[in-house]
């Protein structure tokens, strides 16, 4: 009986720590986007490169936000770290969909998530002179334009 029980926990244990696991992300990569001039929407080109194959993908996305936040500068470059749940199968385009900040952080935007892929998200690594942290709600898509074959 008492092995029976010992067993039982550490199967729960076990499967507990799987799941936790499998929910964390990790750094997959980073991901350059150089902002150009500001419209509704900014239009910006990105390249992502892989940590861990050095490949690199080029991208073509925008960013937005709403309500009357302060609007990202035009023409700079902005450094986002790529992070995805071990179960995203890092593919060409893996990075092709719409970005949004989660609620809790719709007042201080510094990631978004994935609407499609929502395990997959993108960290802005700032500076202190960074003003995206002005913004009410960031909003984000990309575009896959070319990868390696």
């Amino acid at each position: 009986m008492k092995t029976a029980i010992m067993l039982a926990l550490s199967l729960s244990i076990g499967t507990t720590a799987g799941l936790a696991a499998a929910s964390k992300l990790e750094h997959v990569g980073d991901l350059i986007c150089t902002v150009g001039d500001q419209t509704p929407k900014a239009g910006m080109i990105c390249v992502f490169r892989n940590k861990n194959t050095g490949l690199e993908e080029t991208y073509q996305g925008s960013l937005s936000n709403a309500g009357g936040a302060k609007s990202v500068t035009p023409k700079r470059t902005l450094l986002w770290s790529v992070n995805a749940k071990p179960t995203v199968e890092l593919k060409p385009g893996v990075l092709a969909q719409r970005y949004e900040a989660p609620e809790s952080e719709q007042n201080n935007a510094k990631s978004v998530e994935g609407e499609v892929k929502p395990g997959v998200s993108l960290s802005l690594i700032t500076d202190k002179n960074d003003d995206l942290s002005a913004l009410a709600t960031l909003s984000m898509e990309l575009k896959l334009i070319s990868a390696p074959t």
